[in-house]
């Protein structure tokens, strides 16, 4: 109750809670602290144990002569222990069996060939062997993203390796010799694998039906022979034998791929022939006066005997010509 008097004030009462000393410097943030420590405690640990191998010779491995706990405390998280640690001792060092070592692989051979590497090259001459150089031919192609641009088969006379544009690229510059870098490529990873071959071949440039003539007369015979010649040059630089080589040939447009589309793109070709023995024996009597031949003329038909034949009808000795008188006599006495 308000007393007489007493002007209308309003009294205003505030509580305030008190505290402690030991309330206001809790430990709570000790306990934060302990577990942000224990958690970067961790994580060095598991950068200590993923972290990768240097390639440097571990530090310990100097002083495990000197002190053989050095190797097993040193390499227990980062793999490079090689001694087992004993619980009733020191480690007991063991040396690791050594790998066995191919007498080829030691060192590389006189001649610079690496090892496991034929010394001389392989000849082909059976369809399972030419077949299986036909795979290999078919893998480097590939490895060079060339799969499209050859093809490989095994005919009567030996493998027949045909070398064509695509759809995107052409071999040559049209009207040119010029060689495409991608088809280069071909050429010597091609180069590299008949370096291995002892077999003889005969390599052809073709072309398509569409006329061509250049100055002083140049043709599609000229271009056909010059594309030849290209390829073979990168072939021999490639590591390709020039003895193996027997024949150059232009073959314009007279031999088409496609005979019923003589002006299609894909008889713009190389062809290459790896021959066998039997092919490469026809092939050197095709042009080889040694083998009995049989002409034809105006007046027929006449077999001529070659020189080896001749050689070997003629005696070793010839008889010494008989003096005049001896064949006086014979003449008398028939």
């Amino acid at each position: 109750m308000r007393k007489r008097g007493e002007q209308n004030h309003e009294i205003i009462v505030k509580r305030r809670g008190k505290k402690g000393h030991a309330e206001e410097h809790s430990s709570a943030w000790k306990v934060a602290f302990a577990d942000f420590t224990l958690a970067m405690m961790a994580l060095f640990m598991v950068l200590w144990i993923v972290q990768p191998r240097s390639s440097l010779q571990n530090p310990s491995a100097g002083e495990l002569q000197s002190n053989p706990l050095v190797d097993g405390g040193a390499g227990v998280f980062d793999g490079s222990s090689r001694t087992p640690i004993e619980l009733d001792g020191l480690p007991m060092p063991v040396r690791p069996p050594e790998a066995p070592r191919h007498p080829e692989s030691a060192t590389a051979s006189a001649d610079g060939k690496q090892p496991g590497e034929a010394s001389e090259p392989r000849h082909y001459n059976s369809n399972v062997d030419l077949e299986e150089l036909a795979a290999l031919i078919r893998a480097v192609s590939s490895s060079v993203d060339a799969l499209a641009n050859i093809e490989v088969k095994v005919v009567p006379q030996g493998l027949r390796i045909l070398i064509k544009d695509d759809q995107k690229r052409f071999m040559f510059e049209r009207g040119s010799a010029n060689l495409d870098p991608h088809f280069r490529s071909l050429l010597v990873a091609l180069g590299g694998v008949l370096a291995k071959v002892d077999n003889k071949l005969i390599l052809s440039g073709h072309t398509d039906a569409a006329p061509y003539r250049g100055a002083n007369g140049y043709d599609n015979w000229n271009l056909s022979g010059d594309r030849a010649l290209r390829a073979r040059n990168v072939l021999v630089e490639a590591g390709l034998p020039a003895r193996n080589v027997l024949q150059v040939t232009a073959q314009a447009d007279v031999m088409p791929l496609h005979p019923d589309d003589p002006l299609n793109g894909a008889n713009r070709r190389i062809e290459l022939l790896l021959l066998t023995d039997s092919a490469e024996q026809l092939y050197r009597q095709l042009f080889s006066d040694g083998q009995a031949q049989a002409q034809v003329g105006a007046r027929g038909a006449a077999f001529v005997q070659g020189k080896a034949a001749d050689a070997k009808a003629a005696p070793a000795n010839p008889p010494a010509s008989v003096p005049a008188a001896d064949k006086s006599g014979e003449r008398n006495s028939h």
